[in-house]
């Protein structure tokens, strides 16, 4: 339950247990954030309005950790993954509208790891990113609709290296070194 505040504070995150309040989170227009009241453990709710579930994020000592979800003003997922120690860590998928994934990959210890991939709404594969330690590191790939690949870049280290386009239909188009 979100509540706007004076221009001191950007807005503040209240906390309850069975219907008590037992804590109150002000956040600042700088992203600091000052904690009053007892230490949050277990599944923080957040909710809209209209009282619809917005959101489920985990805590254990006022800490995100654990699993979290947003939802839509549908009520329908839009995001899910997992924190550790207040860093994504772990699977994290975004949903299309329709339900389908829209995007996943990795993270550990805040930065994405392995490969990201993101999907069109029909569920045909857009994207691919591959990551070591928060930077590009290895081969990126868009793909037109049809699934054809559109164009293949190389990293190094989050340096770009190579990038070839390739027509709809396969054929090569363009190859630049770096």
């Amino acid at each position: 339950m979100d509540e706007l505040t004076s221009n001191m504070y950007l807005y503040v995150q209240v906390f309850y247990k069975d219907e008590i309040e037992i804590a109150r989170w002000y956040y600042n227009e700088d992203g600091t954030i000052k904690k009053d009241g007892k230490k949050i453990n277990g599944v923080a709710r957040m909710y809209t309005e209209k009282g619809m579930l917005a959101s489920e994020i985990t805590y254990r000592d006022s800490r995100m950790n654990g699993h979290y979800l947003l939802l839509s003003e549908q009520g329908k997922v839009e995001e899910e993954g997992s924190f550790k120690d207040d860093d994504l860590d772990g699977m994290h998928r975004q949903y299309h509208a329709e339900g389908a994934v829209k995007l996943e990959g990795r993270y550990k210890g805040g930065r994405k790891e392995g490969v990201f991939k993101l999907f069109y709404p029909n569920a045909m594969l857009e994207e691919e990113e591959t990551y070591k330690k928060g930077v590009l590191d290895g081969e990126v790939k868009a793909y037109y609709e049809s699934g054809a690949v559109e164009t293949a870049a190389f990293y190094k280290r989050g340096k770009l290296t190579r990038i070839r386009q390739y027509s709809a239909d396969g054929a090569l188009k363009t190859e630049t070194k770096y």
